[in-house]
């Protein structure tokens, strides 16, 4: 829980600093379907000066929480896929035990590139099938899945099982020790939980950012899916948080459900427009409309605009 005390965006680090000399600056370490790079410069305008805790309760790649996360003294990340969340514990507390199990995964792929077991089945499919007990195991057969399928996605079938396909990468990029240690570092000050998102508790001076599974896309992360009834929960929890005095930014696709869902006053619906990466066909990886939706929060950081 939040201890009340509002730590300053503008006087943690302006956005126009670089990061502290010898650090790399953190970036996601796994692919994830519908991450938030591109919507980073519609976001940021709408970020509080002051911000008690961040809270991230879809986390998914964890973008939007990489690129501040030198201005966040404390954040809750959360979100209801075990495997990750058990995957980003393990990044930030057991790294060097991931790393050597990254390795031996990266070594294996590489030597069975082509090649076949008696059963037929690939490494990669191999691993898919595995079901480790280990959390350290969980963690790197999460990574090296996510970094050989098929575009990155995750999904599962109504059992629970992951099944994506194997991606026709000559040489995947595995394991980028640099960039796995600069996210362990960025986790620091992190509290990181599996749950859905109407189990976080934020108070005034928090701020919330959800990504949640946009409306009338693909949203097969989990067997149960994230259906229209799930938004509506997730619209009710937002009211809470806001009455609560916290600021909430979603974001979501831009369907009339979705305007219509948060037109209450006391939201606001600002455009945006992103390219949606998931999609078989090249040609069909366009920019597509999306909606930033915020409580109309007036106190928002110039700083931020200054960087883009």
């Amino acid at each position: 829980m939040s201890t009340g005390k509002i730590v300053a965006f503008k006087r943690t680090l302006k956005l126009t600093e670089p990061p502290a000399v010898g650090r790399s600056p953190a970036v996601p370490f796994i692919k994830w379907a519908g991450g938030k790079r591109s919507l980073i410069s519609h976001l940021a305008p709408h970020f509080p000066e002051e911000i008690g805790t961040y809270w991230e309760p879809f986390l998914g790649g964890g973008v939007v929480f990489f690129t501040f996360a030198d201005r966040f003294q404390r954040a809750r990340l959360s979100d209801s896929n075990a495997e990750l969340m058990i995957t980003y514990r393990i990044v930030k507390e057991r790294l060097s035990e991931l790393c050597t199990k990254l390795s031996e995964h990266e070594r294996k792929h590489e030597q069975r590139k082509g090649k076949k077991y008696a059963d037929g089945k690939t490494y990669y499919l191999r691993v898919r099938a595995s079901q480790p007990q280990d959390e350290v195991e969980i963690a790197a057969r999460f990574i090296y899945l996510n970094r050989t399928c098929f575009n990155g996605l995750y999904r599962v079938n109504k059992r629970g099982c992951f099944n994506v396909p194997e991606g026709s990468y000559s040489k995947p990029n595995i394991y980028n020790e640099q960039r796995i240690r600069a996210a362990s570092q960025a986790l620091r000050n992190a509290i990181l939980k599996i749950g859905d998102f109407s189990s976080i508790t934020p108070s005034k001076g928090d701020l919330v950012y959800c990504d949640p599974p946009y409306d009338g896309t693909f949203s097969g992360y989990q067997a149960e899916g994230f259906n229209g009834y799930a938004q509506v929960r997730l619209r009710d929890a937002a009211k809470r948080w806001a009455d609560n005095g916290a600021t909430v930014i979603l974001s979501n696709a831009d369907t009339p459900a979705m305007r219509a869902l948060y037109a209450d006053q006391r939201w606001e619906i600002h455009d945006a427009t992103a390219p949606r990466m998931i999609n078989s066909n090249g040609r069909g990886r366009n920019a597509v409309p999306e909606l930033i939706i915020t409580n109309g929060c007036r106190h928002h950081t110039n700083v931020a605009r200054a960087l883009f």
